[in-house]
């Protein structure tokens, strides 16, 4: 590949061109604190919330220039020349370069002028904070006096807040040099977010360990007059400018030290930068923004940073702890590398980037912040074969978002509460089956019994206390987990509109079409499929704590919605999208652009509603109109005009976002449903062509090796077809990983035991899986000697032949060889 390539044990992608097509990019975080860093040093940090809580400075629009970042500037003092080790933000042409992207690191190492430098960025465990491990080597004969500036520009509050007052906001900045803790500090006065202002509980933090022989926090007269961090005048006219206080405008965490390396002479620091709670409101010394019992929580992780060692420490812990999360459980053995490589690897960290973090911290939009419902039950449901407990963690969190009348928020943000906007009408249908895939998974049934909190719509003092609230005994405005989900899918059954479909309302799943259902009467085909599915499990979820009657009743709901979708929504040879406000019935064959929708399809065989003949002509179909060189279009035609009956979508240029691009995650459901058709080759080949490192040019794709993208640019695009967009943050991963560890691979979990039926391309005659399950590893030996595409011959367990597919017994502590044939 022309800009790089991964490990030889896959556990890193290594970028050898500084300048990539976009900015590739990796998430360093644990679950309190984030930053997003590209192969060049650029992006931003935030603390629990990506809008509410950010440090550093990160405008719409930036990646592509990837800048501002994090940046070490050196200075030759005897040659006077200068550079960035991270290439960025000067773009000096290196003698060599090297980014590694790793599980929770990463590392950028140039070489200029015969001065190598090695940073490695990462995020510790559990603190607040972030640590640059910097390595600077003299490869020369000649001894060196550098002078080396750490750098970062502060934002500090609400981006959002940020991008509509920018003239405002700076206004709040106070920052300043310590003399206690020799480091830079800094806080916004107050918080000014959409509902109120209050005092600023935050204070920011900016040190190295290396003796400080100047600083500066006030941008301007940093960089000078009409500059900006490419070309900043401390630099270029050598004359560094100290300014220990910024009060009022935009401000700078720049510090100066300075290096002398002998010949062949390496030396280490450290710099430290994160954020803390104030603790305290007291007034100390001349500078009234200095917090005693922050500063003191300051110097106590500066203390322990600044120790070479003990960051060093902490770095091995940080790798140990993310190849235990990655590596410690569902691996597969394959004859498509490449597919094992995003499986075992990429794939489950960028799902846990996902579960940690939502669809908010972007590189490329403008980061809404929070929590998305729907988004954190995919996620939950998709990681629970690798880390069941965090599944249980995020459904409790979800669940204490469900109303007593069944309508949930859409999300959440850990620093102001519940969101209060306006839901898309899929949100109360996907709690269901991740609780499912939890206890499948586990066993754990008794989570259906545990007693949750209804939602209150309430202010940020009543979401904390039911947000820090473990569950247990019933209380007053509380009800069992169960009944959250009976509760979501009984308001999505009852709220229907005159064709007895479920209304669209604000949208569905498909955020652009926020237009259809505006008048409270356009209906989704999609959402009612997606509730015959739900329903469906929830009767099994009954029959578990044996409400047989409930599973009964959510059977005949079922059934009457699947009914009313064959006789409303079959198009002839496919099944229609929806119907608009105004009656239009969209997804139909009669229609100019958008006559057939992939979701429709997909989900009519995920949710069971089509069968016999209507499901074979449903494939031709989807294969004739929407399948491509990259993958399935979200519909087809796409549209070239405005159609206010729908929405944004048909505002988009033709193949971009929801206007018939190839949407990875929409994708991704068909893939299951080949899967379920029994389509192995299609499957894996759809599978293929959005895998982000199967791609074939780069040029074209330009979007990262190893991390999925949300689309690929679809087919009617003038000249774009087939460029990822919108990395990291989407369901594609969780719905990618599932559907090749449980569908084309076909090892499931079951409320019975562990279940095994492989749809496999028929050019795999082998292939293996580990398999952590309840307690007992199976290592999986799938044979397939004829090249079926689906059907199990026989299983044997330990070499004894056991009846139909699924592994009943089996103990905890135990591994079990399992060996399948096909056929």
């Amino acid at each position: 590949m022309k800009y790089g390539h991964f490990s030889k044990d896959g556990t890193e992608f290594i970028i050898t061109n500084p300048s990539p097509p976009r900015p590739w990019i990796n998430y360093l975080t644990n679950e309190d604190y984030c930053a997003i860093i590209s192969q060049a040093g650029g992006g931003y940090s935030f603390y629990r919330d990506c809008r509410n809580d950010r440090l550093l400075r990160w405008e719409q629009g930036n990646w592509e220039i990837d800048r501002p970042g994090r940046y070490l500037f050196i200075r030759d003092k005897d040659t006077r020349k200068s550079w960035s080790a991270t290439f960025q933000p000067l773009r000096i042409p290196p003698k060599s370069f090297k980014a590694r992207h790793g599980l929770g690191y990463t590392t950028v190492e140039t070489n200029y002028y015969g001065i190598r430098s090695e940073l490695t960025y990462f995020v510790p465990r559990k603190d607040t904070c972030e640590v640059w491990v910097i390595k600077i080597s003299n490869l020369t004969k000649r001894p060196k006096n550098l002078e080396v500036f750490p750098y970062v520009e502060w934002l500090i509050g609400d981006f959002h807040m940020e991008i509509r007052y920018r003239n405002i906001m700076n206004l709040y900045n106070r920052i300043w040099f310590d003399k206690k803790t020799n480091s830079i500090l800094g806080r916004k006065t107050a918080v000014w977010g959409d509902m109120n202002i209050q005092p600023n509980p935050y204070l920011i933090f900016f040190a190295g360990s290396l003796p400080v022989k100047g600083c500066a926090t006030q941008k301007e007269s940093s960089l000078g007059r009409f500059r900006t961090e490419a070309n900043p005048a401390f630099l270029g006219e050598g004359k560094f400018k100290n300014s220990e206080f910024c009060s009022g405008e935009d401000g700078i965490g720049l510090l100066k030290h300075e290096l002398k390396l002998k010949p062949g002479e390496t030396k280490e620091f450290v710099v430290v930068m994160g954020q803390t709670l104030c603790g305290d409101m007291k007034i100390d010394g001349r500078h009234p923004w200095q917090y005693p019992k922050a500063a003191a929580y300051v110097k106590k992780l500066l203390d322990k940073y600044r120790d070479l060692d003990e960051a060093k420490r902490e770095l091995e812990k940080v790798k140990k702890l993310w190849q235990k999360r990655i590596l410690g459980n569902v691996r597969v053995e394959t004859p498509d590398k490449d597919f094992d490589k995003i499986v075992n690897v990429w794939v489950k960290y960028q799902l846990y980037i996902c579960n940690f973090w939502s669809r908010s911290p972007s590189y490329y939009h403008e980061s809404s912040g929070g929590r998305g419902y729907r988004d954190s039950c995919q996620d939950a449901e998709s990681i629970v074969s690798i880390d069941p407990e965090l599944t249980r963690k995020k459904i409790i969190k979800i669940a204490s978002l469900i109303r007593q009348d069944g309508t949930s928020a859409p999300g959440w943000s850990d620093t102001t509460g519940p969101a209060n906007h306006r839901p898309n009408k899929d949100h109360q249908i996907w709690l269901t089956p991740t609780v499912a895939s939890y206890i499948k998974e586990t066993g754990d049934k008794g989570i259906l019994l545990q007693h949750i909190p209804y939602l209150k719509d309430c202010w940020i003092k009543g979401w904390e206390i039911d947000r820090n609230w473990k569950g247990g005994a019933a209380k007053e405005g509380a009800g069992t987990l169960f009944e959250h989900l009976e509760k979501n899918l009984n308001f999505t059954f009852s709220d229907v509109g005159e064709r007895g479909l479920p209304l669209i309302g604000h949208a569905d799943w498909n955020d652009g079409i926020d237009a259809a259902g505006i008048k409270h009467k356009g209906e989704s085909v999609w959402l009612a499929m997606a509730l015959v599915r739900s329903l469906k499990i929830l009767a099994e979820l009954a029959n578990l704590i044996n409400k047989k009657s409930k599973a009964e009743a959510f059977l005949d709901m079922a059934e009457v919605m699947s009914g009313k979708i064959n006789k409303i929504a079959w198009d002839g040879q496919w099944y229609s999208r929806g119907f608009t406000d105004e009656g239009y019935n969209y997804g139909a064959g009669k229609n100019e652009a958008g006559k057939i929708f992939l979701n429709p399809q997909s989900w009519a065989i995920l949710s069971g509603v089509a069968k016999g003949e209507r499901l074979k002509k449903l494939i031709a179909s989807t294969d004739k109109y929407l399948d491509g060189k990259y993958g399935y279009a979200l519909f087809y035609p796409a549209y070239s005009n405005y159609d206010s009956r729908l929405g944004r979508m048909t505002m988009f240029s033709e193949g971009t976002k929801e206007n018939a691009a190839v949407f990875c995650h929409a994708a991704t459901f068909m893939t299951v449903a080949n899967c379920m058709a029994g389509r192995g080759n299609t499957a894996y080949r759809s599978m293929k062509k959005i895998m982000p490192n199967a791609q074939d040019n780069y040029e074209l794709y330009k979007t990262e090796p190893y991390a999925y993208a949300e689309y690929l640019i679809g087919p009617e695009h003038p000249y774009r077809y087939g460029e990822g967009a919108f990395t990291w943050i989407t369901g594609t991963a969780g719905w990618n990983f599932m559907a090749a560890t449980e569908w084309i691979l076909g090892v499931q979990h079951d409320y019975k035991g562990l279940l095994i039926d492989p749809c496999l391309p028929e050019e795999w005659k082998e292939c293996r899986v580990s398999r952590p399950f309840r307690g007992a590893n199976f290592e999986i030996h799938i044979k397939n000697p004829r090249g079926a595409q689906k059907g199990v011959k026989e299983i044997l367990v330990n070499g004894k032949k056991i009846k139909g597919n699924i592994i009943r017994n089996f103990r905890p502590g135990k591994t079990y060889q399992v060996e399948v044939v096909m056929g």
